[in-house]
């Protein structure tokens, strides 16, 4: 039985309730599972009520004081875990259980397609999702390893390789300028590492976007969205088409 881990980012009051959404339905979608749910530095009153909705669904609560950021999270987890885990963001509804993975899947998650990231006006790199995702820890170091080795000495052995974290990278061919953002793990995608999620495991959850963050997002519709749904989860079912127009309507242009 594969353990799930969740950080919990409450950044304003305002905001909790993007931090409370999956605790509504992740029985759905992990029923036997051991939970985790790591606080990310919360204090007071909200580390005292993610800690009550973690535990009254069985999950044991573990809060950060110093808190930490998502990639890096990420990272400690890849790099100090032994057996395989899922991940899962707060801003997730489920409908299914999870279907888990063939054996030996290094790492899986919904396909992301590159696209025009309109608030950091960069170029969003094509990934595997974070919000919900399965990783094998010790397959994931070894891939990348294996990755890092194919670049000689010295500059193999002095290099950062930023396959996990999260990495801005200027870009300038001809007259053409853009600056390439890879978000969390799409340097492990874009080396090669990791299967996209079946249909079947993409329509057993929803993923809000951009909640635990809505407040600097000026996207047309969003808080009202994301408000409906804190109100009734079941109005998330079938965001995820509504995503794709979105990723389609700001595709990116080949240099």
């Amino acid at each position: 039985m594969s353990q799930v881990h969740i950080l919990a980012t409450v950044r304003k009051a305002e905001l909790m309730s993007a931090a409370l959404l999956v605790f509504r339905t992740l029985r759905v979608g992990f029923p036997l599972a051991e939970v985790v749910v790591w606080g990310n530095g919360l204090s007071g009153g909200a580390e005292a009520v993610v800690g009550d909705a973690a535990r009254q669904c069985g999950a044991r609560f573990i809060n950060v004081p110093q808190g930490t950021v998502h990639d890096a999270w990420i990272e400690d987890l890849i790099e100090s875990q032994m057996a395989p885990f899922w991940i899962c963001d707060t801003d997730v509804v489920f409908w299914e259980a999870m279907p888990q993975p063939k054996r030996r899947t290094v790492l899986s998650g919904r396909h992301e397609v590159e696209f025009e990231e309109e608030w950091t006006r960069t170029r969003h790199m094509e990934r595997l999702h974070t919000a919900v995702m399965w990783i094998d820890p010790g397959l994931l170091r070894s891939a990348m390893r294996e990755w890092m080795a194919r670049i000689p000495a010295p500059w193999g052995q002095k290099a950062e390789f930023p396959l996990v974290r999260q990495a801005f990278v200027p870009l300038q061919q001809g007259r053409k300028r853009v600056t390439l953002f890879y978000d969390t793990l799409a340097g492990v995608w874009q080396a090669g590492i990791g299967t996209p999620f079946t249909e079947e495991q993409n329509q057993a959850f929803d993923h809000l976007h951009c909640a635990t963050y809505a407040d600097v997002i000026t996207l047309q519709g969003l808080r009202a969205t994301h408000e409906a749904i804190y109100r009734d989860h079941t109005v998330a079912r079938g965001m995820r088409r509504q995503q794709d127009e979105y990723y389609a309507r700001r595709k990116a242009k080949r240099l």
